[in-house]
Formats: structure tokens, sequence, C-alpha cells
């Protein structure tokens, strides 16, 4: 998902999202099986509305999401929008990631503009959030740098090593413009054998600079073995690639708490119990992910195929 401001800082944001499914074969030959895309356009400056949206497969009418906020509460607005048979599709995805990518957008500001500027655009709205994620934490790094200089300090990541390869499944991606920010996820699921399901997921958020430099912002991930019968997770091990806190990996051992529940409860735990300092925002919206296990799992003929959600 590409997270654009075209008009500067707090006016116009422009989010554009695309994703396919495939089927890898042991050749490494790969059939697209499924694909979507959708746009959103949200006003920062009337607190995040959605003022326009559609998805380029007519798979659902987003038009009722028009005039809600792109935050609180969308996910659930938008989940209503969905017939049964695109729940778990590149859609659904797409539009949960719509909130986190609203939010992540104001890592733009950061790299932009001063303190004093931030402050006057309500850098000093963190405080509230105190405690809300583990980066979060009341008196850690960022929470510390807000209090006293009213916006969270600098943190510049590594440069972005590359990720897509041609030809590998992924869909065709524009170079981002300076400025820009972007979000890209993938998950894998295999077969290992009759009894087992391997699952490989992660996502990475950039930002590229005014130089066109891009560097990575967050980036997690996950490898999940799976019951292929009872989609049970069996084994869950997190890796913390990049993070912009100390305090951030702080999150990663209540993953387990997800060890011996089907995949197809993840959301909802994650939406249920995985909050305050012991978690992460933007991990749950990897461990959420792992519900796409299950819709994915169905396109598995064999023990010789394997299947990317893009």
């Amino acid at each position: 998902m590409d997270i654009e401001r075209p008009r500067g800082h707090s006016d116009l944001l422009q989010l554009r999202g695309a994703g396919v499914d495939v089927v890898t074969d042991m050749a490494g030959e790969w059939s697209r099986t499924g694909g979507g895309a959708v746009d959103v356009d949200v006003d920062l400056g009337r607190g995040r509305i959605v003022t326009d949206i559609a998805d380029g497969a007519a798979a659902a009418d987003l038009t009722r999401l028009i005039g809600l906020s792109a935050a609180s509460g969308f996910r659930k607005a938008a989940k209503g929008c969905l017939a049964p048979h695109h729940q778990g599709s590149v859609v659904a995805r797409l539009l949960d990631d719509v909130p986190v990518a609203t939010v992540i957008s104001g890592y733009a500001l950061t790299r932009e503009l001063s303190a004093e500027q931030q402050l006057r655009l309500g850098g000093r709205g963190a405080l509230a959030r105190a405690d809300y994620c583990a980066g979060f934490a009341a008196g850690g790094t960022m929470m510390t740098g807000v209090a006293r200089d009213g916006a969270p300090p600098l943190v510049i990541g590594p440069q972005a090593p590359d990720l897509v390869r041609v030809g590998a499944g992924w869909h065709p991606m524009s170079e981002l413009r300076p400025g820009s920010m972007r979000r890209i996820r993938r998950i894998d699921v295999s077969v290992v054998d009759d009894a087992e399901l391997s699952v490989d997921a992660m996502f990475r958020d950039t930002y590229v600079n005014a130089a066109g430099i891009e560097t990575v912002v967050h980036e997690y991930g996950t490898d999940v073995l799976v019951d292929s019968r009872t989609l049970t997770v069996q084994r869950l091990t997190v890796t913390p690639r990049v993070l912009p806190w100390p305090e951030c990996p702080g999150a990663v051992a209540g993953a387990q708490r997800l060890v011996g529940r089907k995949v197809t409860e993840i959301e909802r735990l994650v939406g249920s119990d995985f909050h305050g300092v012991g978690s992460c925002t933007h991990l749950n919206d990897l461990l959420r992910s792992l519900g796409d296990v299950s819709p994915l799992a169905v396109l598995l003929p064999g023990p010789d195929n394997s299947s990317a959600h893009v």
C-alpha cells in the first residue's frame, strides 16, 4: 500500500493498495489465482475522514465508508461491506491496512518538519496515548522525547534492501516518489507434509526522502507451523527486524499466546487481548494477517505446491 501526501502535510492523504494471490509449483512456476486493489482518499485536516474510496475489482460497495474515520471503527465498518466470500480476500487485507497506513503516514512529518512545526500540528497529542503499546511506554524513549520537545525523536532506519523480485509472483509496483511511504507485505503458505503447513509472513514499512533514498521504518517477520487438519498454531516465531524504539521488541513475547489457537480465531483474539505495553500495533497487524492462512490453504492442491498472498 502506497501512502502519499500530494498536497502537503495536513490535507489530502492518498492510499493506493494492490495485491495478488499466486500458487507456485515445485518447478518455480507460478499462476495467479486472485487479486485486488483499493484506493482511499483521506482528509487529514478534518480528522482523518474518508472522502473517496473504491476497489478495482468492485468486490464490494465501499461508498458506505465515505464520511467515516479512516482510523477508529474503520475495520469493523469495512468488514460489514464485504460479502462472506470476500472475507479473507486481497481486498479485505488491503482494507485492514487502511487505519495503520493512515497512522504511520505521520512518520513523514518527523522527517520533513521541525519539532516546532510538528507541535503546531498537535505533536503533544501522543502524550495522551502513553502505554498504548510497547513503543509508547510511559517514560520510554519516544514519550520522553514528546514530553521534552513536543515531537518524537528523529528516527532514521536502515536503507531498504531489495525485497521484490520480478517474476517471483509479486505484482508490478511503481517507484516511490520522495516524501512517500509504502507498506509491503507477504504471506507464504506451503505444505510440509500431510499433517503440517509452514507459514512465512512479513511486512515492511518504508519512507523515501528528498534524495530518493528508501529507508525502513518498521519490519517484522514470523515463521509459523500450523496443523493442516485443524489449522491450529503449533509453533510461532516472531523476528523484529527494524523497529523505531528500543522498547518495541518488548511486544514479541506476547505473540506466544496464539500457540494452540486456530488461525481462524487470531483476528478476534488479537483485537480483544493484545493491548498495552505488552503489544505492538504493527505486530498485531502481522499476526491478524495469519487469519489468511485458512483461505490460502484451500489453494494448495498437494504437497508439491505453495501459495503466496502478496
